[in-house]
Parts: C-alpha cells; sequence; structure tokens
C-alpha cells in the first residue's frame, strides 16, 4: 500500500519535492515561451535565471542579442560568474555527463554534433564585443545615452556622479539658494520665511532629501504647468482657492462674516457664564471675550474655538450643559449653527495653509534643484536618475525613437529582468519602450527559424519588495505582468506565468510559521497587493528547526526617589535594548558553553552531530542601530566569539573619529 506524501521517509519526500521544483524551474526556462515568475526568497531565482539564459544559448540565440538586467552589480557579477562557470565546465565534461545536463534544460539529448555546439558556447560568449549584456537598468541606461548623445542632448563627454558626489553637488546648490533667500525680499526670501514657520533645518533636509526621490516627476509636473508658478496655481485649483485667498485674509473675514449673529452668541456667552458649569462658564467666557472687540478677534482666534472643538481639534459632543438650554431656550441651535461655520472656516485655513506652505516649499526646492541642474551642466554630470529619464524621453520622442530602436532592435531578441517587483515605474516604462516591437506585426517573426521567438522574461516577488526604494511599486509587478501577457497572447505566442514555491534555504517549522501568520487576508493584503497568499513547500524535509517568540522587553520599573533624598547614587535603570542584548547574549552563551550536551538538546546541533559553536549562529536584526553594539558587547563580556558588525560607517567609528580630530588640530 502506498504511504500518503505526509508519511513518506523524509528522502523519498525530499526527492518528490526536488523533482516537482525542477519542473517547474525547466517551465520557467523554457525559451520557446515568454515567461513571468513569482518566486519566493529562497526558491532558486538565480537559479532560474541562470538556467534560462543557457536554454536560450542552447536553442540557438544569439548571445550577443540577449540584455540581462539586473538589480544589484553584485547580482549582474553573480550571473556572469555562474554563467562562466557553467560554460568553463562544459567544454571539459565528459559526453555522458554534458547529455545529461542538456536534457535536464532543454528536454531533449542533443546528438554528437549538437554536444560540439554546446562545447563551442564558452568560445561564443567569449567572442561578444564587450561581453554578454549582463547589467543594471542604470548601467544599461547609461551605455544607450552614450551610444546616442546627440539625440539624447548631452554632452557626448559626459561621466556619471556616484551618489556621494550627488549629494555633495545638491548640498552645494542647497547652500548656494539658502544664501540667496535669506538676503533678498523676493519670492524665494518670502519661501523661506514661510518654511521656517514649519520646518527646521533638519526637517527641510528630510523634505529635501524625499523630494529628491521624486525629482522625475516633480520636473513632470513643472513641465505640465510651465514652471512652479503654474504649478503652484494648479494646486491651489485643487484645493478649490480663489486667487489670493490666504489664512489671513480667510480669517479675517471669518471674524467679519456676515452669517455670524454677535447678538445671539452674546446672549448665549451670558447664558454659558451663569450656568454655573466650569465647562460652560469657561466656553462662555471664551465666546465673550472674542465678540468683545472686533480687531482684536484674528488674535484670539484659538481661544475662540476652544469654545466648541476640544484640544485635538475634534468638534465637542456637547456644546452646552442642560442647565444653559434652560436658561436660553434655542442656544444648542445657535451654538450648533456657529460650530458648522468654524467647521467650514477650519477647512478653508487648512487648505490655504496647505497651499501656502506648499508654495514655499517648491519655490524652495525649485530653486535648488534647478541650481543642482545647472551645476551638472556646467561639470558635464549625469545622476542615476537622469540615465533612467533620458533614456525614457530619448525612447518616447517621435522623431528619434524609430531610429534608436531599430538600431537597438537588431541587436535585441531577449529580455530578462531580475528582481523585477523592485522596478519602478519609469524603468519599467524603458522596459516597454524597449520591447515595444517584440510582439507587434514583422517584429515579432523577425528572428530566424534556428533561434527561438523573441521573449521577455521576468522574476520577482511583490512581497520583498523594498518599498519605495528608488521609487519602487510592487503594484507596476502586477500591471506589467498582465500588460505583456496581452501582448504576447494578442501575438500568438507562448506566455507561462510560473509560481516558484519550493524553499531550498529554511526549514519547514520556520516556513510554517510564516504561513501561519499570514494565513487570513487582513495580514497579506498589505504584501501580496490583492492576490492569494502563497504557501511555501520546504525542500529540507526532516531537518530540524524552531520558532521562538520571546515576550516584548519593557523599561524596567523603579521606585520615586524620595523628595529630599540628595542624588548620591546613580540609578541602575537598563535601557530595554541593553537587557535584551544581555538576555539573548547570555542564551547564546548557554548553548556554546554548555558542559557535555546530549543530543536533541538546545546546545546540540543535530545536524552536525555536534555541540553548538560561535560560528553556527547568525543574529539577524532589522536595523544596524545601537542595540547591535550593546549585543556585541554583551557577548564579549561573556567570553562568546563575535565577528562583528558586518557593515559600518567609518565616520562614526571612535578610533577614526579620533585620527579626524587629530588631523584637524595638526592642520
Amino acid at each position: 500500500m502506498a504511504l500518503p506524501p505526509d508519511h513518506l521517509p523524509p528522502e523519498i519526500e525530499r526527492a518528490r519535492k526536488l523533482e516537482q521544483a525542477g519542473k517547474a524551474q525547466a517551465t520557467a526556462s523554457d525559451p520557446r515561451a515568454s515567461v513571468w515568475v513569482s518566486a519566493s526568497a529562497g526558491t532558486g531565482k538565480t537559479k532560474v535565471l541562470t538556467d534560462r539564459v543557457l536554454a536560450l544559448l542552447l536553442a540557438g540565440a544569439e548571445p550577443a542579442r540577449l540584455l540581462c538586467l539586473t538589480f544589484t552589480r553584485a547580482a549582474a557579477a553573480e550571473m556572469q560568474t555562474r554563467l562562466a562557470r557553467r560554460l568553463t565546465a562544459w567544454v571539459a565534461l565528459p559526453d555522458l555527463e554534458l547529455s545529461a545536463e542538456v536534457k535536464s534544460l532543454t528536454g531533449v539529448s542533443p546528438t554528437a554534433e549538437g554536444l560540439e555546439k554546446v562545447r563551442a558556447l564558452f568560445a561564443r560568449v567569449l567572442e561578444v564585443p564587450g561581453g554578454m549584456k549582463i547589467q543594471t537598468i542604470h548601467s544599461f541606461c547609461q551605455s544607450l545615452v552614450a551610444r546616442f548623445p546627440i539625440e539624447s542632448e548631452v554632452a557626448p563627454h559626459f561621466e556619471l556622479m556616484d551618489e556621494l558626489t550627488a549629494r555633495e553637488v545638491m548640498a552645494e546648490a542647497k547652500a548656494q539658494v539658502l544664501a540667496q533667500a535669506s538676503t533678498e525680499s523676493g519670492p524665494l526670501g518670502q519661501a523661506l520665511a514661510k518654511l521656517s514657520v514649519w520646518v527646521n533645518e533638519d526637517d527641510f533636509d528630510s523634505l529635501l532629501s524625499e523630494l529628491l526621490g521624486r525629482r522625475a516627476r516633480l520636473a513632470a509636473a513643472r513641465r505640465t504647468h510651465l514652471g512652479t508658478e503654474g504649478l503652484v496655481q494648479a494646486l491651489r485649483r485643487r484645493l478649490d482657492l480663489a486667487e489670493g485667498e490666504t489664512p489671513t485674509r480667510i480669517l479675517s473675514a471669518a471674524c467679519e462674516d456676515p452669517a455670524l449673529d454677535d447678538t445671539s452668541l452674546q446672549a448665549v456667552a451670558t447664558a454659558l457664564r451663569s450656568s454655573g458649569s466650569k465647562t460652560d462658564s469657561l466656553a462662555g467666557q471664551a465666546i465673550a471675550s472674542w465678540l468683545e472687540i472686533l480687531e482684536s478677534r484674528p488674535e484670539r482666534w484659538e481661544t475662540y474655538l476652544s469654545a466648541f472643538f476640544t484640544q485635538d481639534g475634534t468638534l465637542r459632543s456637547r456644546l452646552a450643559t442642560k442647565a444653559t438650554l434652560n436658561a436660553l431656550p434655542g442656544a444648542d441651535a445657535i451654538l450648533a449653527a456657529e460650530a458648522d461655520r468654524l467647521v467650514a472656516v477650519r477647512e478653508r485655513l487648512k487648505a490655504a495653509t496647505v497651499a501656502d506652505a506648499s508654495a514655499a516649499l517648491l519655490r524652495l526646492t525649485g530653486a535648488v534643484f534647478d541650481s543642482y541642474e545647472a551645476a551638472k551642466r556646467r561639470r558635464a554630470r549625469l545622476d542615476y536618475e537622469d540615465l533612467i529619464q533620458i533614456s525614457r524621453s530619448l525612447l518616447e520622442q517621435p522623431s528619434i525613437a524609430p531610429w534608436v530602436l531599430y538600431k537597438l532592435d537588431g541587436g535585441l531578441d531577449h529580455l530578462l529582468i531580475d528582481e523585477a517587483q523592485d522596478t519602478n515605474p519609469d524603468q519599467w516604462r524603458v522596459v516597454e519602450l524597449l520591447t515595444e516591437e517584440f510582439f507587434a506585426g514583422l517584429g515579432s517573426q523577425e528572428t530566424a527559424e534556428d533561434r527561438p521567438p523573441r521573449s521577455i522574461f521576468a522574476v520577482g516577488d511583490p512581497k520583498q519588495s523594498i518599498y519605495s526604494f528608488q521609487g519602487a511599486d510592487p503594484n507596476e509587478f502586477l500591471r506589467m505582468r498582465s500588460h505583456f501577457a496581452s501582448r504576447v497572447r494578442q501575438a500568438e505566442r507562448g506566455w507561462q506565468p510560473v509560481d516558484l514555491i519550493h524553499s531550498f534555504r529554511s526549514v519547514a517549522p520556520l516556513l510554517q510559521a510564516v504561513d501561519a501568520v499570514f494565513a487570513t487576508a487582513a495580514p497579506h493584503d498589505g504584501v501580496t497587493f490583492g492576490e492569494s497568499w502563497r504557501l511555501h513547500d520546504p525542500v529540507r524535509v526532516g531537518q530540524a528547526g524552531r520558532v521562538e517568540l520571546w515576550p516584548p522587553v519593557s523599561p524596567e520599573e523603579r521606585p520615586d526617589p524620595e523628595a529630599w533624598s540628595p542624588p548620591l547614587e546613580r540609578g541602575g535603570e537598563m535601557a530595554p535594548r541593553a537587557r535584551l542584548a544581555e538576555l539573548l547574549a547570555e542564551t547564546i552563551r548557554g548553548w556554546v558553553h554548555a558542559e557535555a550536551p546530549r543530543p536533541g538538546e538546545e546546545a546540540w546541533l543535530d545536524s552536525r552531530d555536534r555541540q553548538v559553536r560561535p560560528g553556527d549562529i547568525l543574529v539577524l536584526v532589522r536595523r544596524r542601530n545601537a542595540f547591535v553594539e550593546e549585543l556585541i558587547r554583551a557577548l564579549k563580556q561573556r567570553g562568546v566569539p563575535v565577528a562583528g558588525i558586518d557593515r559600518m560607517k567609518l565616520t562614526e567609528q571612535l578610533a577614526v573619529m579620533d585620527l579626524v580630530a587629530l588631523a584637524r588640530v595638526c592642520l
């Protein structure tokens, strides 16, 4: 009798899952179809990408006509290394082994002549001018702009600025604009004066950095509305504000509004003050003092509002007590009418304030960006964002794009995108323009008969997206999947959506814990963007693992000191992060310093059949903050060898700060 899958021996169950994972990966590598892969972490995305490239080469694709876009230069280097390693190994592999590898990728056993072509692939790849196109999107756009500098309207000798240089140039532009604004009384000076009321210098830097990340959108909006002033006017129209409608004018008009019934409100104020209720009395006093002198009403506006609104700005549920209503029947109607008027006035004031603050920010940041752009032009420099925007603009120009696409089209048949969930809308637009002719008219049939049809391949996972990094929008991953599915099917070509769910990285207990957390709709809606949650299927069957939830560490409770006790002793209070570091370090010390542990105990590593060693432990943190330093200190105090922080800022290290201070003194 056959055993159900859940009761198979671990070796057989592991082999079964490896076979299932292999079939999914083979489908993703099919060179005859365009493929869109949704892959969870640890499911072999890089392997699939490498296999896809190899399968295309084995199917006859020209190495120079492949473009693989990766997210980082490290990922590009990893891809190139893996390809070189596989192709190099194929040159020397015995026929039987090489035939087996080729069959695993293509599903077909090669002939003797086919094996010779496989061994020649390494030389074909080496002969590609400049090597195979495995690049980041920015690197590709840089080469595109460098190839068409005149059409891109950039200096042919342009240089790319790294992030540090870009920050320095931006800092210079900001300093220049702020210096100019602080010495003039024109629009810039007024913008700086208004903005300084709302934000300090640090907040302004944060706002500037935030807008810098959306510089392309801001530039497009300014172009659409013919400059910063046009954008400001568009913003005011969106907020339904008339010309010249400022917070000051709105407030002045509200204090003299014909709808304001001074006589009735005065009577209500008298009734409130005589009601005997403290709350009513304070409200009555606020209303009476505000009504008393017309000229001082704007200055007393906030005090007047306190009679109708709570401290957090919400309308009071009860504007008068029963005693006031008995003293003046109809007082509730008078107060309710005034409250409605004040709610409308407050909304207008908020809109006008937002418009004023936004206008000041737009004028100041617009001037900073203009200065930044001018500095780049003087130095013939481009930054990373420029590469994307110039490439997009180049490919969208009706008079130039056909020529550029013709030159590129002749050298591009297959486009592969890694970490597609972190591709932002502008980058997707570049991809869309590059593949415009892949599935349209004759362009879809341009590949030779002995080559695979033109295709697009993308691999990613929306729930792994680095949200907002460089404008990443995981929704674009799903939108572009629908876009390309439609294009490919209209061209009557193969389209394969593939889900990779078999995890090679984590053990079952960890994956089951994750799946349990996201079993219901509410938690996973924010990471799957309307799609169903894909359960993980671990390949590491029968291997141990455990998820342990620790309660949050709260600050220690300390007794209040006696009123007149002198501060002779320093308090022994420990911050929560320090206490957590101590607890974690003590737990690790117990594992590595345990005396004669036995199998099954925490200090015993079953997979190696020995005691746990310091090198077996990896501590993952969400942020490299002060907790990391506390943990390293706690481990060292307990004699546990620790490698230290994997990444640090040199300028924040005490030894480096001392050397910098010494250098300044010497200079």
